[in-house]
Order: structure tokens, then sequence, then C-alpha cells
């Protein structure tokens, strides 16, 4: 019975473990994706250009997008 026993909080302690591990990896996720800007967020701090505007290169756009001098909406 006494083994029982202890086999039993060894496999809670395993669990719960495991639980707290799994539990942080998320967290992890989020403040990473957080960290980078929407494009609207982009534009409304002016590190890119929005749509309809003059450019020489896609890295100036919101987009992505720089045809014929112009920022692409999409």
């Amino acid at each position: 019975m006494e083994k029982l026993t202890i086999l039993l909080l060894v496999a809670a302690v395993l669990m719960w473990t495991q639980a707290l591990i799994q539990e942080k990896r998320p967290k992890e996720k989020i403040k990473f994706l957080s960290k980078r800007k929407t494009t609207a967020e982009s534009w409304w701090e002016g590190e890119c250009s929005g749509w309809s505007v003059y450019c020489t290169q896609h890295s100036e756009c919101c987009s992505g997008e720089c045809t014929g001098n112009y920022c692409e909406l999409f």
C-alpha cells in the first residue's frame, strides 16, 4: 500500500510540473508575437507609407508593394 501511495505522489508531481511547463510556453509565444507591430501601427507611427504614396522601394510601403513608384493597397 505504501508503494502505491508513493507511486501516486510521484505521478502527481510529474503531471504538475508538466502542466507548469506547458502553461509557460504560450505566454512566451504571445510575448514574442506582441513585439511585432501591425501594419496600422507602423503606418500611424510613420514607419511606412500608405496607399497611393510615392515610393522607390517595396520596404517603404506598409503593403510591401511599390508598383510604378506608388504604394499598392494590398
